[in-house]
């Protein structure tokens, strides 16, 4: 929602008024002198910054994530570059003929036109464009210049600016407002259990599992597609259709996406036991969990804040796993939501304090195979109207600004990557209990992605972002998976990004180029998405 700021002065009013009342006689004694009336001053008026930044934005669906300001430029002499009204861009020095287009209308041209490219004052921002960052020096584009980026992105020198045209009403005053102490982001990673394929390389064959969270980046050496036949039955008997990564340098690149976030979260799926109790799945083995050890790495290689633990395996280890997860969490002080030894400590939020803001995460499973918790019975929220309804109100009483839930949810089967009616009727509990954001998980591929408006301005839900470190490596599909990549304006959700990423052996999740391979994820997200429009 665009906040405006009002214009013009404030006048003060002073109204007398008749009394019928006899006089009060005079008293003997002097009065004391009242003192005298405060006037209220006109407050001044409101002028817009001589000098402000210009996002750059495209179409939401638009697979092109960074620009130069070299491409600016030529972009500008084609004639090519979106100009909003009442604007005087500043730098970089373009020159073009074009007809300028009303600002608050860009957003309209541009979802009719996804990969044109636009410049919109900053206030205008809003989840129907992306937001292009300033292509830096990392892979793809990524860490330079960024409005709405991570906190090094947004303190970085910002070569786009513009300047308001002398007396002309086409650019509002609030439109140009920009306060980078009110931006935060927020990633979120897709399923996570280090088990089975990132055992087996980390621990079997000796490579750490500082190797399996500090990935670089990766390329497909075979063929792949966005139309994937439908997943071999699990375990894998017969055709199996697995994409070749092979990885292209730049080692910690995709942990840095997570760490240098304002907050980050993580769908974790399997129980976490003490080193000296904990034993590597082996072969095809659906009995999950991880050591200990690996908590260092969510901590210090990837900066997780949250897990949400309401997950189908975290029973694979009965009610002594669950103990022992919840123990261990406490213990290096994580925070985690979703799972506990009753229903009421399953269904406590965490907080997270970012910008000014309390955020607070519930989250609840429909999957077959944890225990449900209950009173006096230990293990997952589950997903019904009523511990929904409980979790989101105990948020609000903890004082949360924004709530965001993460449902585990398949909605009948796993592997699909449209929402299916029994999500879909889910999804409205999540509405109707007052959920700001919905980040779901569990069908082990990603996609759909719902952007939605209604009176209180946007919401997204991501009903999975596919696997992270999940292993099943015979379906291109479960190896592929998304960072969610979310930008506020205080409570306000502003923009939506999404970073594609594969794994290396099961093991190592690397980005991919999102103009590249990493086109085919994003493409099927989209094909099932939901847009709603702007203004």
């Amino acid at each position: 929602m665009i906040r405006r700021f009002a214009l013009g002065a404030v006048a003060a009013a002073v109204a007398g008024c008749g009394s019928t009342a006899t006089p009060t006689p005079q008293l003997s004694t002097p009065q004391a002198t009242p003192p005298p009336t405060a006037t209220a001053s006109p407050s001044p008026t409101a002028v817009v910054p001589v000098e402000f930044p210009l996002a750059v934005v495209t179409g939401i669906t638009n697979l092109k994530a960074a620009v130069t300001v070299d491409e600016l430029e030529a972009l500008a002499g084609a004639d090519e570059l979106v100009l909003p009204c009442g604007v005087d861009v500043v730098s970089p020095a373009i020159s073009t003929t074009a007809a300028c287009t009303a600002a608050d209308e860009i957003a309209t041209v541009l979802q009719a036109a996804q990969t044109r490219v636009a410049l919109l004052p900053p206030g205008l921002v809003e989840p129907a464009t992306k937001v292009l960052r300033i292509a830096g020096d990392g892979p793809f584009g990524l860490f330079g210049p960024d409005l709405f980026g991570d906190p090094e992105a947004r303190a970085l020198p910002y070569p786009v600016t513009g300047s308001a045209m002398p007396n002309d009403p086409a650019l509002d005053v609030g439109w140009t407002a920009y306060d980078a102490s009110e931006v935060w982001t927020l990633t979120n990673l897709g399923s996570l259990c280090a088990d089975r394929g990132a055992a087996h390389q980390t621990v079997t064959l000796g490579k750490g599992w500082h190797w399996a969270f500090n990935g670089g980046t990766a390329e497909y050496s075979g063929p792949a597609e966005v139309d994937q036949p439908d997943p071999p039955p699990f375990p894998p008997q017969g055709p199996q259709y697995p994409v070749n990564p092979i990885e292209t340098g730049n080692e910690g690149v995709t942990s840095a996406i997570v760490k240098r976030s304002d907050v980050a979260i993580a769908d974790h799926e399997c129980p976490i036991l003490p080193d000296g109790q904990w034993q590597p799945a082996t072969g095809a083995s659906v009995s999950l969990s991880v050591p200990e050890a690996i908590i260092h790495e969510w901590q210090d290689t990837l900066g997780l804040d949250v897990l949400y633990l309401a997950a189908n395996h975290l029973s694979d280890r009965g009610v002594s796993g669950i103990q022992s997860t919840l123990q261990l969490l406490d213990a290096y002080g994580l925070p985690q939501t979703g799972l506990g030894m009753d229903l009421d400590e399953a269904l406590a939020p965490v907080f997270v304090e970012v910008a000014g803001l309390t955020v607070g995460v519930v989250a609840f499973n429909d999957v077959p195979g944890s225990t449900v918790a209950a009173p006096g019975t230990p293990g997952v929220a589950w997903i019904t109207e009523e511990n929904i309804s409980a979790g989101v109100q105990r948020a609000r009483d903890g004082g949360a600004d924004l709530v965001i839930c993460a449902p585990q949810w398949w909605g009948g089967a796993e592997y699909h990557d449209d929402l299916w009616p029994v999500q879909a009727e889910q999804l409205g509990w999540f509405d109707a209990a007052g959920c700001d954001h919905v980040i779901g998980s569990g069908t082990h591929v990603a996609g759909p992605l719902l952007v939605r408006r209604d009176a209180d301005g946007w919401n997204t839900v991501l009903v999975s972002p596919g696997n992270y470190m999940f292993g099943q490596g015979w379906w291109q599909e479960t190896q592929e998976g998304v960072i969610l990549d979310l930008a506020f304006r205080g409570a306000e959700l502003v923009n939506v990004r999404l970073h594609p990423t594969v794994q290396i052996l099961q093991a190592r999740p690397a980005l991919l180029d999102p103009q590249g391979d990493g086109s085919y994820v994003l493409e099927r997200i989209w094909k099932y998405a939901t847009l709603d429009a702007p203004g």
